[in-house]
């Protein structure tokens, strides 16, 4: 306090005017530039972000409809017919060697197939007939892209109603 006391009044207002300059500076930067700015970058986020929104919206009713879908096949003769056909319209009928089943288990075996053909034929068969997928072996052919394939299928439980 004496050394406030000992300036004169003009270094006062000096002093304090540039104490409220300085105030001012640390408000503006600590408090109402980064307000600001975060306020653009949301508004320039935000409908992006409203997008995705919709996005899983839309996805979150497909999955309920598809979830709440009726079975394609109910019983393994239905899902090896299933099966037997989604093979061959996937062009790979003459791939495949083996198709037995055993339980609920489906056991496919390929023969010199192309590796890429077969890997959308499987994604699209388990999406249909909600196989799962319980073993997998694949071997590469001498052949470039040709692969040989064991793969046994699980159907899906049944729930008990």
């Amino acid at each position: 306090m004496r050394w406030w006391q000992a300036l004169a009044p003009r270094e006062r207002r000096k002093v304090a005017g540039g104490a409220v300059v300085l105030l001012l500076a640390v408000g503006y930067l600590g408090l109402f530039e980064p307000a600001w700015t975060g306020r653009a970058a949301l508004r320039q986020e935000l409908p992006g972000l409203r997008s995705q929104l919709a996005q899983m919206t839309a996805l979150a009713a497909e999955a309920r409809t598809l979830g709440t879908a009726p079975r394609v096949a109910d019983t393994p003769q239905a899902l090896r017919s299933a099966l037997e056909l989604s093979v061959k319209s996937a062009g790979l009928g003459a791939n495949l060697s083996q198709l037995t089943v055993s339980g609920e288990l489906f056991d496919l075996r390929f023969g010199k197939v192309p590796y890429a053909a077969w890997l959308a034929w499987l994604d699209t068969a388990v999406r249909e007939t909600r196989l799962r997928v319980a073993d997998v072996s694949v071997t590469r052919e001498a052949e470039q892209g040709l692969v040989s394939v064991r793969l046994v299928l699980e159907a899906p439980r049944r729930e008990s109603r």
